[in-house]
């Protein structure tokens, strides 16, 4: 009996996601594969078949092709362990693909303050508010820009000062919140609550419902070209996500300056930032010129103890 593929594909994803996947981008990838080897009346997955989908279309990155095929691999992989005549083993590494990271736009105070104050050129005045919130937020906590839109009022805890944070593959963490940071955010509340009551999403859009995330980074675009914000060379423009940057790098500055142990400082950072990976926030290490002179200083000290 010849394994139904797409069952297979099914239940791979539902198996997956149970152990705590996220998988975002797997649904299309796989049914775009798997329509292409139907459409040419084909029901087993091959080596060759899989490299023609991650390839095409010819235009895209290694990057994205090696990711294409990897989604690829690791199905074949379990089909090939439900009935080794329906999908080959795809070796790894057929295709390599390097994630090249964005040189982040670090704002210094000042910018901070501006974007702030710019905010009050957005319409309707609630936008307005929850920009100026937003931004705030993110410059004062390091979140990811997704993290923030998607606090629910229970999530802040006044008396407490501290956020429940839900981050990337659904970890949890709390965030403790400057005093500063508190009254702001309580401040805002009252704003909001005339619009949108005590309960339900954080930060609100025009109409009362949850600030989107798109609209947010349009509205955001708007507060940079207005700023005069341009990019610097070799870096991309401002976005919403260098906030998150600009709070690591800053940290980690900090930390030199009053000669604090740098490993233990990113060791906070890894559980502070939500990071899955260590190397994740070590990255930031290389992010800032200053950062790194400092780092060299350091290191160049420490060689002179030993020469």
């Amino acid at each position: 009996m010849t394994l139904d593929l797409r069952t297979a594909a099914t239940d791979y994803l539902v198996d997956r996601r149970a152990r705590g996947w996220r998988l975002a981008d797997h649904d299309y990838l796989i049914t775009g594969f798997l329509d292409g080897l139907e459409a040419r009346g084909l029901t087993k997955i091959t080596i060759t078949d899989a490299l023609a989908f991650a390839q095409e279309p010819a235009e895209i990155t290694l990057c994205w092709q090696a990711r294409r095929l990897t989604v690829i691999r690791h199905l074949a992989a379990h089909i090939h362990s439900l009935d080794p005549a329906a999908a080959d083993l795809i070796p790894p590494h057929l295709i390599t693909g390097k994630v090249t990271r964005r040189i982040p736009y670090l704002y210094s105070n000042e910018q901070v303050a501006q974007l702030m104050s710019m905010t009050s050129i957005l319409r309707p005045p609630l936008m307005a508010a929850s920009m100026h919130t937003l931004i705030g937020l993110l410059a004062a906590t390091g979140l990811r820009s997704g993290e923030a839109v998607a606090l629910d009022v229970d999530d802040l805890d006044i008396d407490e000062g501290v956020l429940a944070v839900t981050g990337k593959y659904g970890k949890q963490r709390i965030i403790p919140l400057h005093r500063t940071t508190v009254e702001a955010l309580s401040a805002y509340l009252g704003v909001r609550a005339t619009k949108s009551g005590p309960i339900g999403p954080l930060l609100i859009g025009c109409k009362g419902g949850r600030l989107n995330a798109n609209l947010a980074r349009q509205a955001f675009r708007v507060l940079v070209d207005t700023c005069q914000l341009s990019a610097r060379p070799g870096g991309s423009v401002p976005r919403l996500h260098d906030f998150r940057h600009t709070f690591a790098v800053d940290s980690l500055i900090d930390a030199l300056r009053q000669g604090t142990d740098v490993d233990a400082r990113i060791a906070v950072l890894v559980s502070y930032l939500g990071h899955v990976e260590p190397a994740n926030t070590y990255w930031y290490l290389t992010a800032s010129p200053e950062l790194m002179a400092m780092v060299s200083e350091r290191m160049a000290a420490y060689q002179g103890r030993w020469s």
